[in-house]
């Protein structure tokens, strides 16, 4: 299996990648008359993907099949703003029904419970036949930053039970300083500065992980104490088990790691994220570790952003799910998700030319787009780090904070 790359300077994402034995040579068998595409996940990765692919074939070449457990998109980059501004609750929730051009591809609601080498099987009992596949199942995260609704109705339902707990709190507690919880905190406090907003972040300091700059951190801090946030690092939450948060208005006390008391009566839990990939155990059950990164629970990839498997070359993954470094970010997983686009092209192209080994095409590695962290801190006010420098309120209200990319993801829809 070829794994060159026309950027050679790039850093794998797997160091041993370059000692896996190479494919055997056999062929793929065709079974259709068009190149068929399963996408697991609709959202960032996934619809940027399958956009991307449809628009880069001829219409009848190729289908392209999506899946995904919700009816509709959740366009979780504005969630945050729409728990101080339930009319916005509706305009996360898109349709799929104008994804694609072409008819015949499709997005269909359903939860994959097992992938095999050119199949995956649904709960329910279907089972759809793939040439190429992505995995783009996202990542688990507490609400309301991700919601784990399948239906748009109750998935709104739970959006505005949250704006109205938050309307009538008085002290609200935010577990985790990082983008979300940083996001959370000024989204409340800005709306609601008579509230009592607590922060608290296990870390030396907000936005602690190693893609952030201490600058960053820094104006983030400053930022939030002018909006009357009160901050507390270096110290944990202790949640018993056996009273976990229930995210009803709550009168209760929390303890922390130092011993610290703190009231609230309402309390998000702002880290925790999960990855979605107990569906790829049947791929390969004997050498799953090679699949599934044990210290994270992503999907491995090579620079390709193909699974880390020999033997399974048309299988990629993109998005949080996988394992690339650095931040998990939207436009990043876009960006996966048209470099997965352009590789199945070429595959499909070989495919349709009648190559038997249209698998194994030479294929470019991803280029990781420069760092940015742009956190939206309310409509007006935000800070974005970049490799050269930290922005303030100005570029960041203009690039993220008014309306969080909402009008440019409505357009691709």
């Amino acid at each position: 299996m070829k794994h060159t790359s026309d950027n050679a300077g790039a850093a794998p994402f797997l160091p041993e990648a370059e000692h896996l034995a190479p494919l055997p040579p056999v062929s793929i068998a065709r079974t259709s008359k068009s190149f068929r595409v399963v996408i697991i996940g609709g959202s960032f990765a996934g619809i940027r993907a399958a956009q991307d692919l449809e628009q880069q074939l001829p219409p009848h070449s190729v289908t392209i099949t999506v899946i995904d457990k919700r009816d509709r998109y959740f366009y979780n980059l504005g969630a945050l703003r729409a728990v101080v501004r339930p009319d916005l609750i509706d305009l996360v929730w898109l349709p799929y029904d104008k994804v694609f051009r072409h008819s015949h591809n499709r997005v269909i609601q359903g939860e994959v419970a097992s992938v095999y080498p050119n199949s995956v099987i649904l709960r329910d009992g279907r089972k759809m036949d793939f040439d190429s596949l992505l995995v783009a199942t996202g990542s688990v995260y507490p609400p309301p930053c991700k919601v784990d609704m399948t239906s748009h109705i109750q998935g709104k339902a739970e959006m505005y039970m949250f704006a109205e707990k938050v309307r009538t709190a008085n002290a609200v507690l935010i577990i985790g300083g990082g983008p979300t919880g940083v996001g959370l905190a000024a989204e409340i406090a800005t709306v609601y500065p008579q509230k009592t907003v607590i922060l608290i972040h296990a870390g030396p300091r907000l936005l602690s992980s190693e893609s952030n700059s201490k600058s960053m951190s820094r104006k983030a801090h400053k930022k939030l104490k002018a909006m009357g946030v009160k901050i507390i690092l270096n110290e944990r939450v202790n949640i018993p088990d056996n009273e976990p948060l229930t995210y009803r208005i709550e009168c209760r006390w929390l303890k922390t790691s130092k011993g610290r008391m703190i009231f609230s009566d309402l309390q998000f839990l702002c880290n925790g994220i999960t990855f979605n990939t107990s569906l790829m155990d049947t791929l390969d059950p004997v050498f799953k570790n090679n699949i599934i990164d044990t210290e994270t629970g992503q999907i491995r990839v090579l620079p390709t952003m193909q699974i880390n498997h020999p033997e399974l070359p048309w299988i990629f993954s993109a998005g949080d799910v996988c394992n690339t470094p650095g931040e998990k970010q939207a436009y990043r997983a876009d960006s996966q998700g048209t470099h997965v686009a352009k590789c199945m092209a070429k595959m499909a192209q070989a495919w349709a030319s009648g190559d038997s080994m249209w698998y194994d095409v030479s294929l470019k590695q991803w280029n990781d787009p420069a760092q940015f962290m742009a956190v939206a801190m309310g409509p007006n006010a935000g800070i974005t780090d970049t490799p050269w420098i930290v922005l303030g309120d100005l570029p960041t209200r203009i690039m993220k904070s008014k309306e969080l990319f909402l009008a440019r993801r409505y357009k691709e829809f």
